[in-house]
């Protein structure tokens, strides 16, 4: 039986209706959704480094919470890397100083040269280099040496590539991934503790207080980044919306290739679905900005202040359709998958199902956080399970290298050397994939769940059965 229907094909009512919304943890595991939902999280992943790269702020081990990260500071965590590099490799840096010194061309000099400020990466390889260097020594020793002694060497070099890569600043789309994953664990929390404040504060956290803070650090760069990942998002939550608006309305199955072509013949459609909101905010804010500059303007700035009750009631009208906006987002690439609609008509079906019943819509969020979680520590559970497995059998067979892969941390990666740190950055690679498989099994759900919404506010409103998808398959 579907999930949304009866056994008469009538569609189902009250409780049933929204219990539905738990069939969504096994049909988002779906073998053909996980290589565009795994593109999702690929895409994040590559966006991320760009836009700290543009963004020009860095921040420390505080994140937002702390201030940007000023030269002072970012000197201080350098020097406190390189003396813990030096505690290991004070040959290999000295020689790397002198190096760059003799390299250097300075006129001003008069010969005396300074020594050249290292980059962390060359901070990284003296240590690699240090502790090779020492590793073979012993070994070439009468007394050779110990496998202990050997592990004692690399775990001293991991700890020291540990400080140095903690004094790496990251930047604004970095601190705001680790953000929202905070917001998500506060959330879980909540739930687990059965805590309605620390819940709420978690929602409010990744919704509101998170991007804000972003956007406060960098006003131009990140909101423009934002706004690629979400038209990005949204084209391929549109393919995923149309597989599972196809399996929960019908119970039929869509492939990949067809959903694909699908969001591919809307892609202006799903990517102007962030854009047009946007577009008439920023409209409603230039009004306010100008009555803001006529209050500079003598004469003018009378007559601002008499009618300054427009751009007060223009700045309610924008915080409620942002409101909106932000609350119906996951309902307009549905509406699109469903109804084969432009963007300007998904935006409005997916507000007015909001509007019309927002306890509902809101009941509906609820229970969807829940499946949420209920599918991340399923999924997370399983993937832990196999990873640990896994981290037991290289730690006990595959050698320094295995140990290294089995730690989990970059540290002890990085610390490797030869051969043996080819091998296993090609191995963590594929590790990172592997891991990935969890964000893109919860985006996976998050569209699921996106289309049931979506079906299910249509039935509760206007009473449409949720089989009546607009252009079954792809045409």
């Amino acid at each position: 039986m579907d999930p949304t229907t009866s056994n008469d094909g009538r569609p189902v009512t009250g409780l049933a209706r929204i219990l539905s919304l738990f069939g969504a943890v096994t049909s988002a595991m779906q073998p053909a959704r996980m290589p565009l939902a795994l593109l999702a999280a690929l895409f994040i992943a590559a966006l991320t480094p760009i836009v700290d790269l543009a963004g020009g702020v860095s921040f420390g081990e505080r994140g937002f919470a702390g201030s940007p990260v000023s030269p002072s500071q970012e000197e201080l965590l350098y020097q406190r890397a390189r003396n813990e590099a030096a505690r290991i490799a004070t040959l290999e840096i000295s020689r790397l100083e002198r190096e760059g010194a003799d390299d250097s061309d300075d006129p001003e000099s008069d010969g005396a040269s300074l020594a050249p400020r290292l980059s962390l990466a060359e901070l990284r390889g003296a240590v690699r280099d240090a502790t090779r260097v020492r590793i073979e020594e012993r070994a070439a020793s009468n007394e050779g040496i110990s496998q202990a002694e050997e592990r004692d060497l690399r775990r001293r070099a991991a700890a020291a590539i540990e400080v140095i890569d903690a004094a790496e600043p990251r930047g604004v789309a970095s601190v705001f991934i680790q953000g929202e994953r905070n917001a998500a664990k506060q959330v879980l929390n909540g739930l687990v503790r059965l805590d309605p404040e620390m819940f709420l504060a978690g929602v409010l956290g990744a919704i509101f207080t998170v991007p804000a803070a972003a956007v406060r650090a960098s006003p131009w760069v990140f909101p423009l980044g934002l706004f690629v990942l979400l038209a990005g998002l949204s084209f391929i939550g549109g393919a995923l919306c149309r597989m599972a608006a196809v399996h929960a309305g019908r119970g039929g199955r869509l492939g990949a290739r067809e959903a694909a072509w699908f969001a591919r013949d809307r892609a202006l459609n799903l990517l102007a679905l962030p854009l047009l909101p946007t577009l008439v905010l920023a409209g409603l804010s230039l009004v306010v900005l100008i009555f803001a500059l006529l209050l500079r303007v003598p004469v003018l700035n009378l007559i601002s202040a008499i009618l300054f009750v427009v751009p007060l009631a223009i700045s309610l009208l924008a915080a409620l359709l942002a409101l909106i906006s932000i609350v119906s987002f996951p309902l307009m690439p549905a509406a699109v998958a469903v109804e084969d609609c432009d963007a300007g008509d998904a935006i409005t079906r997916a507000a007015a199902l909001v509007i019309a019943r927002p306890l509902v819509w809101l009941l509906v969020l609820a229970v969807s956080v829940t499946v949420l979680i209920i599918g991340a520590l399923v999924v997370n559970g399983t993937l832990g399970f196999a990873s640990t497995t896994v981290a037991a059998l290289l730690d006990t067979l595959g050698g320094e290298t295995g140990r290294a892969l089995a730690s989990g941390e970059e540290s002890q990666i990085s610390a490797l050397f030869g051969a043996d740190r080819l091998v296993a950055g090609t191995a963590s690679l594929w590790l990172r994939l592997f891991g990935y498989l969890s964000g893109a099994y919860l985006f996976s759900l998050a569209c699921d769940l996106a289309a049931r919404g979506y079906l299910l506010m249509r039935a509760r409103i206007d009473g449409e059965h949720p089989s009546t998808i607009s252009g079954f398959g792809i045409r």
